[in-house]
């Protein structure tokens, strides 16, 4: 295939899942992940793509839904459902474990139930985040640097990909803004970006996802279904989303 030929199937490629990896890129094309990343370099010169980390994305690919509510309206958004799915994911910490949680307003309520955990240690790169564990005098609590996302309270970029190599976590639990057959979905690129690197080394990730976030999708995809190991979802999950997971090795929890 020509170098031609090749950036054209890339575009291809990347325009149909409005994401593409290097890895899998390289095996869908045929060539080392080094011909990708010089190709991917070469198209963004062009203004046809912007690199990420492990990959790339459309130039013209939106940085998230315009609509999406700010935090403290996702607050007020179904709190009943928030709440049990957290008693049901807390149940999942295991006493000396620690756990990475990013940011949402799902995850905060998770975090007002691990005081009582022993030996636990909570990395995170949401300054919310941080501030409900600075009321957990038990938990040990490392945040990692970053550039603030204003309005999200998230840290996020190189820094933070620095010091997340620098640690070693067992578990990660996580809010997502969507969850379809792609796998798990971001509403911005940065953030997008950062939370795949921190997901990239953990061993274990668990997804809290109430039935509205079933077959939300955006252009930005953050891991697949192949790299969750479990969902923690509500009684409003469709059956056949559940029973899709399931198939597919994934452990769903209702709270």
């Amino acid at each position: 295939m020509l170098s031609a030929e090749r950036r054209e199937e890339l575009l291809r490629l990347v325009r149909d899942e409005g994401v593409g990896e290097v890895t899998e890129l390289a095996r869908l094309i045929g060539v080392s992940p080094s011909t990708i990343r010089r190709d991917l370099t070469s198209l963004e010169t062009t203004g046809a793509l912007v690199r990420v980390h492990g990959g790339a994305v459309l130039a013209a690919a939106p940085a998230g839904p315009a609509e999406e509510p700010a935090p403290r309206d996702r607050r007020q958004e179904h709190p009943r459902e928030k709440d049990a799915l957290a008693d049901a994911a807390v149940r999942l910490v295991a006493p000396g474990s620690t756990l990475l949680i990013t940011g949402g307003t799902t995850s905060e309520a998770l975090v007002r139930r691990l005081a009582g955990i022993e030996g636990l240690t909570v990395v995170t790169n949401s300054l919310t985040i941080a501030g409900l564990l600075a009321e957990l005098p038990g938990t040990e609590v490392v945040v990692l640097g970053g550039y603030l996302r204003h309005g999200e309270n998230s840290l996020l970029g190189h820094i933070t990909r620095l010091a997340m190599a620098e640690l070693s976590v067992d578990q990660a639990i996580v809010s997502t803004y969507g969850i379809s057959a792609r796998g798990l979905t971001g509403a911005n690129i940065a953030e997008a970006d950062t939370d795949r690197f921190l997901l990239d080394s953990v061993p274990r990730i668990v997804v809290l996802a109430d039935g509205s976030k079933f077959g939300r999708s955006s252009g930005i995809r953050i891991v697949g279904l192949d790299r969750v190991s479990a969902v923690v979802t509500d009684a409003l999950a469709p059956e056949e989303d559940v029973a899709a997971l399931r198939e597919r090795g994934v452990e769903v929890v209702r709270g």
